[in-house]
Formats: C-alpha cells, sequence, structure tokens
C-alpha cells in the first residue's frame, strides 16, 4: 500500500531537495518534478516478496502541480534492450540521456503507485510504495541473469501543462538479477575517503574556518563519508585516511592556534586535558595527542565557536570509527606524488615517516597505501613507493589493448600490491537524480558485481570489486546503502587487507603477477593537473628551514614536526587548482627565516696575524627567547685553515664572543667567510665576511735578534780571550821585574 509523508514548503525543515549540482543529466533535462530513489528494498529483483521503493518529490517550476502519480518503471518490454550484462553496458547506460526510453511505465496495480495531491513551487513531498510480487512477476515473468533498468515516474498537470502521459519527472537507477540457484561468491570491498583540504597560514593557523565547518558536518565532505561508514554496523569497511586529518581537526578543537616555538611537555608532566575535572572524552586526548607534536599559541577562535563544537564532534565520531575499523593510512598530508616524483622525489619517504600525534595518542595504525582521488597514479610515483605500500590503481588506468580488457587480480609492482578499485562503481548510478547518492551507489556496486559473476562463469572465481565511495557521500540513505549489501547471500564484503591477501594467494607466483608501470594509462590531462613544480620547490625549502630550526633548539622542542606536516599538507592533491599553495608556503618559510635570522654573527672587518698562526674572537648573538645551539663554519682557499670551537650553546637572548684559530700557509690576504649552521652543516642564513692577513715579521725579529745575540756572545768571548791572554803576558813580565 502506497504511504505519503507530507513535507512543508522549501525553506522550512522538509526533505532536502535534490542538489542540482549532483545531478549528473545534462542540462537540456529540465523536468518540473524531481524524483529520488532514496530506499530500495531489496536492492536486487527478488523471487519472493515485494519491492519497497521510497523517495522524495520535488516541485522546481514556478507553477503549482496537481493530481500528481508516481509509477515504477521496469526495463523488461518487448521493445526494450535485453539486460545488460557487461562493464560497457553498465557504463554506457550510466551515461545516457534521462529522457531516453529504456523500459514501460507499469500502471496496471493500484497498489504499486504513489497518489500525491499538490505540489507548490519549492515543495517537497516524500513517497513510498511496495510493488507486489504478483506485479514483479508480471512486469518480468523470465527474468534471465543481469542488471535491468528500474526508475520511478511522477505524472501530473499543471496550469500550463495538461494532463498527459509523457512523465514530468523521473529517477533511475539499475535493478541486477541473479538466479537463486547461483553458488558463486564475491569479494567486496568498500572504501571511505577521509582526506581533504589542510591549509596553513603563515603563523600555523587553519584558514577558511567556515569551509571547515561545512567540511566536518554529517553533510560535508569530512563528517558525510564518516556518518556514512559508521553507519555499516557489523560489516567491514576501510578507511582510507589522510594521518594528517586527525591532527588538523584537533588544532580547530583547540580553537585553531597559532604556531608558537614552545619546550614539549614530559610524558611524565600532565596536561591540562589530564586535569581530572576536565571530561574524559576523545576529543580530549586528541587535543593532548595534537599538543606533544604541535608548538601552539593562542587560540583563534572562541571556546564556544561552531567550528570548535564541530571539530569535537568530529574527532569523538572518528575516534570511535577507526578504533572499530581497518584503517588504510595515506602518506602524511596526502601529497601529489605523481607531481612530486621529478621535483621532490624525497617527499614520499618524508611523508610516509612523518606520524601523526593524534592518531598515535588514539592508538591506531593501518596498512599502509597509495592512491589518488581520481585513481591514476604515474610510473614515476610508484617506482618512489619503496616501502611496499598498497598501489589504489583506478581501473580506467588499464588499457584493453594491453591487458585484455581486464586489470589484473592480485597484481604486483616490485613488491607493491595492486588494488584495483572501479571507476565505473564509484561514478554511481544513471541519474537524473543523485547519482552518487547511497542508493544509487549501491545498485552500481550490486550492478559491476553481477556482471563479474556473469563474466566469470561456473568454472572460476569472480573477480574481487572494490569501490572508493565519493566524498560528496553523506549519512543520508546509508543505512539501506549497508543493509542493501547484507541482503545478498552471493556478495562477500571484506576490507582492504582481507582483499591484498586474498589476491596473492590466488594469483600465482610473484613474477606472474608482475605489472609494468610504464603500460599504465597516464593521460596527458592528469600530467598537465598536477600541482606545479613551484609549490614543491617552496614545500622543499620550507621543510629544510623547519629541520634546521628544530636542530639548533634541539630534542625539548617539536616545531620542526610541525613545519614539515604543514609543508606536507600544502603539497596534497586538494591544492591542485590553487594558485595560493606555493605563495601560501613562501609565506610559512618566511616565518621561520625570521627566528634563524634570530641568530647572527659580528666578525670584526679585518684580521692581522703576526705570524702562520694565530686567534681571533667573533661575536655571536642569539636574540630568541630559546637556548640555541649552533656551528660555525669557514669557507676560505686552500692556503687557510679556519677552526672555531664548536659547538656553541647560546642561553636565550644572549652574546657570547667565540675564538677562532687561523692557519696560513702563505703570506698575503686571505677572504674568509663565515657562517653559522646547525649541527649537520645546513645554514641558518647568516654570514660575514673578513680578509686575514699573514706576514713573515716574527721570522725576521727572531733572525735579528738570534744575530745580535750572537754577535753579542762572540765579542764578549773575544773580550774573555783577550783579557786572559793580557793576564798571560803582564805576569811574566811582573816576575822579571822582580828578579
Amino acid at each position: 500500500m502506497a504511504t505519503l509523508l507530507l513535507m512543508a514548503p522549501a525553506g522550512v525543515a522538509a526533505a532536502p531537495a535534490p542538489s542540482a549540482s549532483a545531478t549528473p543529466g545534462t542540462k537540456a533535462y529540465d523536468a518540473p518534478l524531481e524524483v529520488t530513489i532514496d530506499d530500495l528494498a531489496p536492492g536486487v529483483l527478488p523471487r519472493t516478496g515485494p519491492i519497497t521503493v521510497s523517495g522524495t518529490v520535488t516541485n522546481v517550476d514556478l507553477e503549482e502541480w496537481t493530481h500528481i502519480r508516481l509509477y515504477p518503471m521496469f526495463g523488461a518490454c518487448a521493445s526494450c534492450a535485453p539486460q545488460m550484462t557487461t562493464e560497457a553496458e553498465l557504463a554506457t547506460a550510466s551515461g545516457s540521456d534521462p529522457e531516453a526510453f529504456v523500459g514501460e511505465r507499469y500502471t496496471q496495480s493500484p497498489v504499486a503507485r504513489a497518489d500525491i495531491g499538490t505540489l507548490g513551487p519549492g515543495e517537497t513531498l516524500r513517497y513510498s510504495f511496495k510493488i507486489p510480487q504478483q506485479v514483479l512477476r508480471s512486469a518480468i515473468p523470465s527474468p534471465r541473469p543481469g542488471v535491468y533498468w528500474f526508475g520511478v515516474h511522477a505524472l501530473g498537470a499543471s496550469t500550463s501543462v495538461g494532463d498527459d502521459d509523457k512523465a514530468d519527472g523521473r529517477a533511475r537507477t539499475f535493478l541486477p538479477y541473479l538466479p537463486p540457484s547461483t553458488d558463486a561468491r564475491i569479494d567486496a570491498a568498500v572504501v571511505v575517503p577521509l582526506r581533504g583540504r589542510i591549509a596553513h597560514a603563515a603563523d600555523g593557523e587553519l584558514g577558511r574556518t567556515v569551509a571547515w565547518e561545512q567540511a566536518l558536518s554529517q553533510e560535508g565532505t569530512l563528517g558525510g563519508p564518516l556518518a556514512f561508514g559508521s553507519a555499516r554496523g557489523t560489516d567491514p569497511v576501510t578507511w582510507l585516511l589522510d594521518p594528517a586529518l586527525p591532527d588538523a581537526v584537533a588544532q580547530l578543537a583547540l580553537g585553531n592556534p597559532t604556531r608558537e616555538v614552545e619546550p614539549v611537555a614530559p610524558d611524565d608532566e600532565p596536561s591540562s586535558s589530564d586535569d581530572p575535572t576536565d571530561d574524559e572524552s576523545p576529543s580530549g586526548d586528541a587535543g593532548e595527542g595534537g599538543d606533544d607534536a604541535a608548538e601552539v599559541g593562542g587560540a583563534t577562535l572562541d571556546p564556544d565557536s561552531p567550528v570548535v563544537a564541530a571539530a569535537e564532534t568530529w574527532l569523538r565520531q572518528a575516534r570511535s570509527a577507526l578504533t572499530g575499523g581497518t584503517v588504510a593510512l595515506l602518506p602524511y598530508g596526502d601529497p601529489d606524488l605523481a607531481g612530486a616524483a621529478s621535483t621532490l622525489p624525497d617527499l614520499y619517504e618524508t611523508a610516509r615517516e612523518h606520524s601523526s600525534p593524534t592518531l598515535a595518542a588514539w592508538d591506531i595504525e593501518g596498512t599502509p597505501v597509495v592512491g589518488a582521488p581520481n585513481g591514476y597514479l604515474d610510473a614515476d610515483a610508484i617506482r618512489k613507493v619503496d616501502d611496499g605500500a598498497v598501489l589504489l590503481l583506478g581501473d580506467q588506468m588499464f588499457p584493453e589493448e594491453t591487458f585484455s580488457g581486464r586489470a589484473p587480480v592480485g597484481g604486483l609492482v616490485g613488491n607493491r600490491p595492486v588494488v584495483v578499485t572501479s571507476a565505473g562503481a564509484a561514478r554511481g548510478g544513471p541519474g537524473p537524480d543523485p547519482a552518487q547518492a547511497p542508493v544509487a551507489l549501491r545498485q552500481r556496486l550490486l550492478s559491476e558485481a553481477v556482471v563479474r559473476v556473469l563474466a566469470a562463469g561456473a568454472d572460476e572465481d569472480p573477480e574481487p570489486i572494490t569501490v572508493v565511495v565519493p566524498a560528496s557521500i553523506d549519512a543520508a540513505g546509508a543505512r539501506s546503502f549497508w543493509a542493501g549489501l547484507d541482503d545478498q547471500p552471493w556478495l562477500n564484503l571484506v576490507d582492504l587487507p582481507s582483499l591484498v591477501s586474498s589476491g596473492s594467494a590466488s594469483g600465482g607466483t610473484a613474477q606472474d603477477r608482475q605489472v609494468d608501470p610504464d603500460e599504465l594509462s597516464y593521460p596527458d590531462g592528469q600530467r598537465d593537473a598536477e600541482v606545479p613544480p613551484s609549490v614543491f620547490a617552496e614545500a622543499g625549502a620550507l621543510i629544510r628551514s623547519g629541520r634546521t630550526l628544530q636542530s639548533i633548539l634541539g630534542k625539548d622542542y617539536a616545531i620542526g614536526d610541525t613545519l614539515v606536516g604543514e609543508a606536507l599538507t600544502g603539497t596534497s592533491y586538494d591544492v591542485r587548482d590553487d594558485v595560493d599553495a606555493g605563495p601560501r608556503l613562501a609565506r610559512s618559510r618566511e616565518w621561520v627565516d625570521e627566528r634563524l635570522d634570530g641568530v647572527t654573527l659580528d666578525a670584526p672587518q679585518g684580521v692581522t696575524l703576526s705570524s702562520t698562526s694565530g686567534s681571533f674572537n667573533i661575536a655571536v648573538r642569539n636574540t630568541l627567547d630559546q637556548p640555541v645551539t649552533v656551528r660555525i663554519e669557514a669557507s676560505t682557499d686552500r692556503e687557510a685553515t679556519i677552526k672555531a670551537a664548536n659547538p656553541i650553546v647560546l642561553p636565550a637572548n644572549s652574546r657570547a664572543s667565540v675564538p677562532i684559530s687561523a692557519d696560513m700557509r702563505g703570506p698575503g690576504v686571505h677572504n674568509v667567510r663565515l657562517r653559522l649552521t646547525d649541527a649537520d652543516g645546513n645554514p641558518l642564513g647568516t654570514e660575514d665576511e673578513l680578509p686575514i692577513r699573514s706576514g713573515q715579521v716574527g721570522v725576521v725579529i727572531w733572525v735579528i735578534m738570534g744575530t745580535g745575540a750572537g754577535i753579542l756572545f762572540i765579542a764578549i768571548a773575544i773580550r774573555l780571550v783577550r783579557r786572559f791572554r793580557r793576564r798571560g803576558e803582564a805576569e811574566p813580565a811582573d816576575a822579571g821585574a822582580t828578579a
């Protein structure tokens, strides 16, 4: 029996009208009534029991519509095309004109219909009706394995349009069928992405907080997928997570503080979130994790801000969902690996090694994976993945002429497992109702699974199917999505690691399963869309500057990790069309350079050595509020050796005189460049140059002094000899005189 629920006009709390942006129909399709299918149970053609269909009807016209009736439509008539049995047929059907003839409207049953009286402009009504088994057998008397068209047609009248047999609104979807005797079972993995744009200002705070509030809501691109996946019950689901996302949301929950250089609290020192008077909550723990990683300053958001509330709610839900599910971890920040492969080749290693303090506080680990939002990854980027991470590649990357129309099962690139995702299933239904609504996605997934079962035949196992749901998915219809998958005995829901394991077990030897990345399709349009090299250049500079600042501050600080994380998020796939991505990273690097410039050296204008070696002093100043440890490195010609008393420890806001020793192997003037570096020799940016003059003056003086001393001693010896001689001559003369 049909049931109706009258909803309030637009602007009042009512069933949400379908978004024009979410409707895949062409611009030519402008029906006055928009119809959706929000629930279809069961999701396949049953041989016992009815089908229940429900949804909404919205009047998008400027006129009032009356005498509105809704009827089911079946694609199983004499003039209809046969049931679909291939992926290509499903793809063609999904792109068909919404007004194309695909089936006949069934109007003979007084039960399998819904009647609506009047629908004013902007008004939405919810409908529901059952299609008895008798009607199903009448519409499709002898079903064959495959996929049939199914839909709902709305007919009515307005002031300018009479009541005729032409549909004034329609919704279409797929209705798969497998005989009850089917023994095959197909593995299916549903992957829910939690990734998005994370942009930091020069002072470290997150920008576009209003957009964050919307994204974190249950209708947003972060809250929607989270709510959708959380509705799974006990069904396995795989969360495709950017580890930077929980850290960013934790920052918002703390009030979106700015970046500051502060010591890290010791592990045994309780933080504010550990105060026993505070409520124990996942968001509090998340904030604690954030404190250990990011050195934060004053909050920029009110504690009562809706952004803070949305962030706290999302963190609570995320912790609950992630700890109870399977997590596939993307590289930190979700960097555009294809763009980075040639410009910043070590970015993948940096991103993979960078950890999330929030996930660590939640004690969550995951399977390392790599995958672009659109499923494309070029050969160079694949080769940079050197840690055996799972490669999520869209089936559009496997050209038919090379792979015989079918992507490999359990493929490998070296030691990297390949999981092929279904681009068709992710595109959803045929429209004109929202193609990526949960029920539309479910029907496409079931249909893709059915044609794979048919392609395998009776002697082979069907190829598994993996679908990454779109970020636009939300909680509306989520329970129907999961319930419709549970009802199918031939469908086996698994998580991503299980799919990888089963592929390894059934795909033959590792050598037989190898995939040449150069044979994969990567269109020029994808290459043109990559994050530009200038952004990666700025990210690399920020990483180097951040590590240098961390090095001079020492292990009591964690500012380096904070800055590296910000640099990684600044290269994500979500900034591909962001013209401010590079300048934004440059402004963050300037923030770091200002602090590095707070440590300076001042050398004398010149030094003259009295010999070929000697020493002199230079002044080193630390104007930072933190102690630093630096080194002085010197560069000069080969005939000079300059050494400093390294390392140099400077307290906060202090000045020191550092002795420098010089050893010259030749006379003349030697130009010496002195610069401050960290422990690894990375320059801070401060340097000075001075001339050092050396000569042989000391040698001449010693020669003269030695010669003078020699002459003096010789003169003394001569005088002594003469004196003794005179004394000897005088004694005989005296003796003669006496005689």
